[in-house]
């Protein structure tokens, strides 16, 4: 899975600039960069009485356009991040560019001013960038958030380097795990931002032997259920006639 930075702010703060300039720099440096970009206050990016616009009136669950240089997926539901990220095998990061309200993945902050950047700060940035970085007065009032803040021009390149040594992958947000030893996953999202832990602190992916999904969107399971599911769906199978040596289980359950 590759590693993520969220880019959040207010509007006209230097978010999309700061993503171009990121990009750049990780691209220089050889690796694969995705970016995703929160768009709420449009319902669709489909242009009305085209094909692709057509098909979906007629009840077409998922769109596929193929122009000469891209393929364009339209998806007729809003997807969350991790089945977004499902689209993007092979990035090593993926820049967001939204989703403030994000617990479990860290953030540059793109602000005008210290209020703002104040007002985004939940203990997941790891900088703070974007018009503020050209004004000394708001620069120092918001040195008090005791996060670096660099320019995302100027600084491009130290901006990158915190990508590659802060970002992560997602982690599960549940609400109260604790196999981590913090509460929750925004708790350990934190301790890993502050650099208190790291990744392999998350230990369900590691544990992920049994894998839950509802409509489509993966539910994490602690280890205990993941074993008790697991143990019952094998010794069911077991007492079946001419059920062989039992590598993977796959079940699919629709509901009309």
């Amino acid at each position: 899975m590759p590693k993520l930075v969220a880019v959040v702010g207010g509007k006209h703060s230097g978010k999309t600039t700061l993503i171009e300039n990121i990009t750049r720099q990780l691209q220089s440096r050889g690796y694969r960069v995705g970016a995703v970009k929160e768009m709420v206050r449009i319902p669709t990016l489909d242009t009305p009485e085209t094909e692709t616009d057509r098909y979906t009136a007629a009840g077409a669950d998922a769109v596929v356009a193929v122009p000469r240089e891209e393929t364009v997926v339209f998806i007729k539901r809003r997807l969350g991040i991790q089945e977004t990220l499902d689209y993007l095998h092979g990035m090593d990061f993926v820049l967001l560019e939204g989703f403030e309200a994000e617990k479990t993945l860290p953030k540059i902050i793109a602000a005008k001013t210290a209020d703002e950047a104040t007002a985004f700060a939940d203990g997941l940035a790891i900088a703070v960038s974007g018009i503020i970085a050209d004004s000394p007065e708001e620069t120092s009032k918001a040195s008090q958030l005791q996060i670096p803040l660099l320019s995302g021009i100027r600084d491009a390149a130290k901006l990158a380097d915190l990508v590659e040594q802060k970002a992560f992958e997602k982690l599960p947000a549940l609400p109260h795990c604790g196999e981590c030893g913090y509460p929750n996953c925004y708790e350990m999202a934190k301790a890993m931002v502050r650099g208190d832990a790291k990744a392999e602190g998350c230990v369900l992916p590691r544990k992920e032997a049994f894998v839950l999904e509802v409509n489509g969107v993966r539910i994490p399971l602690k280890e205990f259920p993941q074993r008790f599911l697991q143990n019952v769906l094998e010794n069911m199978l077991l007492s079946l006639e001419g059920i062989p040596e039992i590598k993977e289980i796959k079940i699919k359950v629709a509901k009309k």
